[in-house]
């Protein structure tokens, strides 16, 4: 009986994940998916090119899972009334550690699949992902009386990502101790106090680029 090709593209997908976040991007071996797939390795190669393609794909699921969860909790303080600048881009915060949290080797893996990626000259698949994710925070920046322009708060959405990021992935890397995960909690908590404080005071890059007298 023939195989679905969409049904074994999806099994693949979800070998090669498991893959990925039990060692990472060395785990990866299109051998071993076959094998799990109870297919041949031409034949994960003729669904996904080679096993770049796979990982890209992983990628992409990942990033629509990621933009979900940002979404989601997005939802859920809207149910609940919710609209406090402050505990919006806190609840995104913790969407985010728990979706690390959830994907110890896959998301990882993501990242070092990207830093190796060429340099491309037109926007694709991955930054329109970025972008939407960055088009959350956008949005809950522009519920809060900061007095942005559309570019100043696309850059300040991109800004505060980019520090939630690194604190989140520095601290992983680094964990060694239970206490890591409430140190990453209060570092993004006072991240986000801080980053909205000069925004309530005025702080664009007209401010920033200020020197006192």
């Amino acid at each position: 009986m023939a195989l679905d090709k969409e049904e074994t593209g999806e099994r693949v997908l979800a070998i090669a994940e498991a893959l990925l976040n039990e060692g990472g991007m060395d785990n990866l071996k299109a051998r071993t998916i076959a094998e799990q797939a109870g297919i041949s390795v031409g034949s994960v190669y003729n669904l996904f090119s080679d096993l770049d393609g796979v990982h890209r794909a992983v990628n992409m699921r990942l990033l629509d899972r990621l933009g979900a969860a940002g979404a989601a909790a997005m939802a859920d303080l809207g149910k609940r009334g919710i609209t406090d600048v402050r505990q919006r881009l806190l609840a995104l915060a913790s969407a985010y550690v728990r979706f690390v949290e959830a994907h110890p080797g896959s998301w990882p893996a993501l990242l070092a699949f990207n830093r190796r990626r060429p340099t491309l000259s037109e926007p694709d698949a991955y930054e329109a992902r970025l972008d939407q994710l960055f088009e959350i925070i956008a949005g809950v920046l522009a519920g809060g009386d900061f007095d942005l322009d559309d570019d100043t708060r696309r850059i300040a959405a991109r800004t505060l990502w980019s520090s939630v990021h690194g604190i989140v992935t520095s601290g992983y890397a680094a964990r060694s101790m239970r206490g890591q995960a409430d140190e990453i909690d209060r570092q993004i908590e006072l991240l986000v106090s801080v980053f909205i404080r000069g925004l309530e005071r005025g702080g664009t890059f007209a401010h920033a680029g200020t020197t006192a007298p």
